[in-house]
């Protein structure tokens, strides 16, 4: 009897460290992870903010008509939360919750997966705006390049290609164990390995995420706020690029610590070409302060603090910069080279004109210089811009071989017959799930760039595409189709909204679901 006590021992420790274990991990990565504040933008960690805004989402009190915007960057770049909500209350008289699920690359089998959730989530109406795009038909031709064709290539081979890591992580962060469950038998035993690891622990399941987390929320208290993807700072009178750069000219508000701490900005050697940089300082009661670069980095701006004797928001206060030179993206050096020919300043930091960080803005679209770009230009100067922006030398060019492959495969699916393969399908399922459980949803053909659609949109294959959706969708009372409502101009590329495109649709978006809320 007494010998079998160690053993009973080793077993008893050996279970407590396992419990101790899997308890500290959902502590840290199911619980602490997500109580810490979301200073994230939209495009600097699509899982993280997806899931902070359902977390988010499952905790508020549902008081009102619940409108729930769905799906891809196409969704994304398409609405505007309180524009619409306003708009809706304009012509209805009635006040409506309206909620965003979004993420970069969100295919309808996506949608699928997390259907239970979705539901659980009690919208009234789901607003799902969809382009060619979101279907993934491109990816036959990225497995068979040759020979491949969406009306023949076998299911369980995209299937596989939508759960591929490298590709589409999504599973891994948002719905491993719906994957697994549903798919165990498809995937392999490796890849069922990892999404049950996925399942089980947070610290593997959100890998990637927490560090790039914690390691922003450190920088946006004791660091300067230079190396980041988007500017997530003030909004600035004139604009400034998505990646924060100014143009000539630039003006701002004083704050305190501006002329306490300071500021940065990022100089460029391009912008140096012509000698040294000028900056000049003003506001309307006479305040001057001038500064001059020689070299390139982020330089330490120490405002004046005579600036800051106007009221902060008062329009005497504001401080009007101009630079002495600017330059030109697609002339620089390998480090800054990009197809752009707009005229740039310099960077701001990423926070610019805030102390600590703005929080909850990552569904939020502000106006940015790329938004401007095309305002004035005539139909031919903007198809010679589009031609350049996206084509122009593609082998200096990785970063835009997704767009050259979705253009081609716009044009190879024009020769064949429709197949409702994969996410054709799921969203089938998904539909029919919803209708279930009393939730409508309003599938939108979204408006798609003239240029682009003119490639498929006469085909076989596009027509029957559309009766497919709509059947599917219900009939027209929950299907409709806008693929040429808009302008080349208003699209930043094929399917993504200029912020006034954006704008624009908005009252069509609110006429739309105004019978669902009335």
């Amino acid at each position: 009897m007494s010998s079998s006590n160690p053993n009973y021992s080793k077993v008893f420790l050996l279970l407590s460290g396992i419990c101790f274990v899997i308890l500290l991990d959902a502590f840290f990565f199911k619980f602490g992870l997500w109580i810490l504040p979301n200073e994230s933008s939209w495009g600097s960690d699509y899982f993280y903010n997806f899931l902070q805004e359902y977390k988010s989402m499952g905790a508020k009190k549902k008081e009102k008509f619940r409108l729930l915007l769905l799906g891809s960057s196409v969704t994304h770049y398409s609405l505007n939360q309180k524009d619409l909500a306003s708009e809706i209350s304009k012509l209805s008289g009635k006040e409506v919750d309206v909620e965003i699920l979004s993420y970069g690359g969100m295919a309808p089998l996506d949608a699928y997966l997390l259907r239970e959730k979705i539901a659980d989530l009690d919208p009234d109406l789901i607003l799902y705006p969809v382009n060619f795009v979101d279907w993934r038909l491109y990816r036959t031709y990225v497995l068979e390049p040759e020979t491949g064709k969406n009306e023949t290539i076998a299911e369980d081979k995209l299937l596989r290609d939508a759960f591929d890591w490298s590709d589409a992580p999504q599973s891994r962060f948002l719905f491993p164990w719906e994957t697994v469950s549903e798919f165990w038998n498809i995937l392999g035993i490796e890849k069922d390995a990892e999404l049950l690891a996925a399942s089980l622990f947070g610290s593997y399941r959100y890998k990637g995420i927490y560090w790039k987390i914690l390691s922003s929320l450190w920088e946006h208290r004791f660091g300067r706020n230079s190396s980041y993807r988007e500017y997530n700072g003030v909004q600035i009178p004139e604009r400034v690029t998505s990646r924060g750069w100014t143009g000539k000219n630039f003006s701002f508000f004083p704050k305190e610590y501006m002329a306490r701490r300071g500021f940065y900005i990022q100089i460029v050697e391009e912008i140096l070409q012509e000698g040294e940089l000028k900056l000049e300082f003003r506001n309307s009661s006479g305040v001057s302060q001038s500064f001059e670069f020689s070299s390139p980095g982020w330089k330490k701006i120490l405002l004046d603090p005579r600036f800051l004797k106007e009221g902060s928001e008062d329009p005497d206060a504001l401080v009007k910069a101009e630079l002495s030179n600017t330059w030109t993206p697609y002339e620089a050096g390998p480090e800054h080279k990009d197809w752009i020919l707009d005229r740039l300043g310099v960077r701001l930091q990423q926070t610019f004109g805030e102390e600590g960080s703005r929080q909850g803005m990552q569904f939020t679209r502000e106006e940015r210089t790329e938004d401007l770009r095309y305002l004035g230009m005539s139909e031919k100067e903007y198809a010679e811009y589009f031609q350049f922006r996206i084509f122009a030398d593609p082998k200096l060019r990785p970063g835009t071989q997704y767009l050259r492959v979705l253009a081609d495969a716009k044009k190879r699916i024009a020769t064949e017959s429709f197949r409702p393969v994969l996410h054709f399908r799921y969203m089938k399922e998904l539909l029919q799930f919803l209708r279930e459980r009393r939730v409508p949803v309003l599938l939108i053909n979204n408006p798609e760039n003239p240029i682009s659609l003119s490639w498929y949109e006469k085909s076989s294959w596009y027509k029957e595409h559309l009766d497919y959706l709509r059947t599917i969708s219900g009939g027209d009372n929950f299907f409709l189709d806008w693929k040429d409502e808009l302008r080349p101009t208003d699209f930043w590329d094929f399917h993504h909204f200029t912020y006034q495109a954006m704008t624009k649709m908005n009252s069509k978006y609110a006429q739309a679901v105004l019978k669902f809320v009335e």
